[in-house]
């Protein structure tokens, strides 16, 4: 017992002496008892996506291809076969006209080929027995000569209207003005009767099976374009969406507005020339902003900061909630900052 003073007297108050390795050994015990302590639950982490805005880009229908037609031939208009709006027929006739002298130099011709043709047999005959009398001594050489020289004259006379015969058969071909068959006439400018000269324009036709839209896009929209699927354009006249593919793309640019020119084809059955057509894209932001789901952000007084996986802090420049949410359903925010790109990883709050 250890003496314990209290007060004027003392007196003597019983105190157990207990060993330090017997508390030691006790405290181990209890402590091994003990459950274990809760795992700490793993950090989700969230990644931030490219911001995007969409733009509206306009533009309007127009033929595959327009043809003006024009006539090759100076006459008169006999027959117009296609008026405004009407389809060109398989044989390709939107007019002829008067073929009346066209015919009598092709008669003329083949008048002339006959004669010939009687003098190169008659002629092919004489040199053939003006041989056999030379190689008798019957007749002198040159008598031969001069029966040979006359054939090989008629023979390039001939030959020389076989020329003109086809030449005149292409002339009277084209006494008729032909358009591609199946094209719609968008222009007509003569009548018959009326006379035409050489190279007057006549009409014009167009091929509308399908349909041409010209766009001048930016390298983003060309871009964002490109990866587009479906690839859509809304023809808001109309009141349809129209599958449509690129059909070309210039390779220059323009000088005026820097941006690059191409054509969008969609099916034109049942559509014409000047629909407008709209043409809906997504860019990335211009302002470099990016989405993130909003439980990573944390708001002290009135400033907004993100948190890496380290634990560094970023702040941010909060631009407000964005209209489409994640593929979880979570909601994204809009955030910018020089610090914050897309793909980064950041740890979310837990409230």
């Amino acid at each position: 017992m250890t003496p314990c003073r209290h007060g004027k007297g003392t007196r003597r108050v019983p105190y157990p002496s207990v060993s330090m390795p017997l508390i030691f050994f006790r405290l181990c015990f209890w402590l091994a008892l003990l459950p274990p302590p809760p795992a700490h639950a793993e950090q989700a982490i969230v990644t931030a996506q490219a911001a995007v805005q969409q733009v509206t880009l306009t533009g309007f229908t127009r033929p595959r291809t327009v043809i003006d037609l024009s006539a090759e031939e100076a006459g008169k208009v006999m027959r117009v076969y296609a008026d405004i709006g009407e389809r060109i027929a398989d044989n390709g006739y939107f007019a002829c006209l008067d073929r009346t002298f066209i015919d009598l130099d092709i008669e003329s011709n083949r008048a002339e080929l006959a004669r010939i043709k009687v003098e190169i047999d008659f002629f092919s005959k004489q040199v053939s027995r003006y041989r056999t009398l030379v190689g008798r001594n019957s007749v002198a050489q040159m008598q031969l000569d001069e029966m040979e020289r006359s054939l090989a004259s008629f023979q390039r006379q001939f030959e020389a209207l076989k020329v003109e015969e086809r030449r005149l058969q292409e002339r009277e071909r084209r006494f008729c003005i032909t358009a591609p068959s199946g094209s719609l006439v968008i222009d007509r400018s003569i009548e018959e009767g009326e006379w035409l000269n050489v190279g007057k324009q006549v009409g014009r036709v167009g091929d509308f099976s399908s349909l041409l839209i010209p766009y001048a896009l930016s390298l983003p929209e060309y871009q964002a374009l490109q990866t587009k699927k479906p690839l859509t354009v809304q023809l808001p006249e109309l009141d349809q969406t129209v599958a449509a593919s690129i059909e070309r793309v210039s390779p220059d640019f323009d000088e005026q507005s820097h941006k690059i020119k191409l054509d969008l084809e969609i099916g034109g059955s049942s559509l014409r020339g000047g629909l407008r057509a709209e043409l809906m894209l997504k860019i990335p932001d211009a302002s470099g902003a990016v989405l993130i789901a909003e439980e990573a952000l944390e708001e002290r007084y009135e400033e907004y900061w993100l948190r890496t996986a380290d634990g560094k802090e970023i702040r941010v420049v909060y631009l407000g909630q964005s209209e489409s949410g994640g593929t979880d359903g979570a909601k994204l925010a809009r955030v910018v900052s020089p610090a914050v790109l897309p793909g980064d990883r950041f740890v979310v709050r837990h409230r």
